[in-house]
């Protein structure tokens, strides 16, 4: 990662030369492209590092998400990674994504690998650390790509 440090500070460089509303314009595209990106890692149950979520505990008394004796793998995060709780937004500064309300609690508890209630009033339950959100590689080098684009383009123009 130190490796891509004098080209972020470029590409930086590159971004303030920029107008606000091209800057706030092309960011907001970065967003929503790496927002796409991260709901498909979080589908495939990735960490950013390319390793794998770790498993679901089995689960007492069969629940709800049992079939034919397995747990559905699929059904984790599932919701949590649509459109409408996984945000992406930007300002003429900065590019962002994040869950929002009660999605942004679940999302923390399962980021950071902390202790929270099954249900409400149940017991506490400590959750293993499953990364939802952080740039792999792929994705920060679509970032450079994305603003290298935009750049020359806008060299062909002038």
């Amino acid at each position: 990662m130190d490796d891509f440090a004098p080209i972020e500070q470029l590409a930086g460089n590159l971004l303030q030369s920029l107008s606000a509303q091209e800057r706030r314009s092309l960011l907001r595209k970065m967003a929503r492209t790496i927002r796409a990106s991260q709901s498909q890692r979080i589908g495939r149950q990735q960490n950013p590092d390319g390793s794998a979520f770790a498993a679901r505990r089995a689960q007492e008394g069969g629940g709800r998400l049992r079939r034919r004796g397995q747990i559905k793998r699929a059904a984790m995060f599932r919701k949590l990674r649509s459109t409408k709780f996984l945000k992406s937004g930007s300002t003429d500064t900065e590019a962002w994504i994040g869950f929002t309300g009660r999605a942004a609690a679940i999302a923390r508890v399962h980021q950071e690998g902390l202790t929270d209630a099954v249900t409400k009033g149940g017991r506490k339950v400590r959750y293993a650390r499953r990364e939802l959100l952080g740039l792999t590689e792929p994705e920060r080098d679509l970032a450079l790509d994305m603003l290298l684009d935009h750049v020359a383009a806008r060299a062909l123009v002038e």
